[in-house]
């Protein structure tokens, strides 16, 4: 049995449509990137910068963060993970400390951080302190 032409046209059409929509797929689809994204700062007597491989908004990042004292004035520096969730509440993670005195080469911390609520932005904040007590600091957020 031999379809008619208008039929045979627009058989024609749908199966050209689905090659085109396949084609289209295949070619705008790729697995999943991740975009090596850093944040930085600096502030008096004390530098810093986080990195982490990004695939966006999850609910764990893997990191490394290294900072370091940079002022021989008695005081240690600090560093920190922040992030934010889904809603842009912001959570402070647990402080790093660099007791070693300045221009020490500083420190590397390689972890990584869960939020149920989703980590949709991230970054550091860097910091001086004098014992338990905050002197100064910077923020930085990553942008992916």
């Amino acid at each position: 049995m031999s379809l008619s032409k208008p039929r045979f046209r627009r058989t024609v059409q749908l199966a050209g449509t689905a090659l085109g929509a396949l084609i289209l797929t295949v070619a705008t689809s790729s697995s999943a990137q991740a975009y090596p994204t850093r944040a930085e700062c600096s502030t008096t007597g004390a530098w810093g910068y986080v990195y982490a491989d990004w695939y966006g908004a999850d609910t764990r990042i893997d990191f490394s963060m290294t900072f370091a004292d940079t002022k021989a004035d008695g005081h240690h520096a600090r560093a920190r993970l922040i992030t934010k969730d889904v809603n842009g509440v912001r959570k402070n993670w647990a402080w790093h400390k660099d007791t070693n005195g300045a221009n020490n080469g500083g420190v590397n911390y390689n972890s990584y951080a869960i939020n149920s609520s989703g980590i949709f932005d991230w970054g550091i904040q860097v910091a001086r302190y004098e014992g338990n007590t905050y002197l100064n600091s910077c923020t930085d957020w990553a942008i992916g």
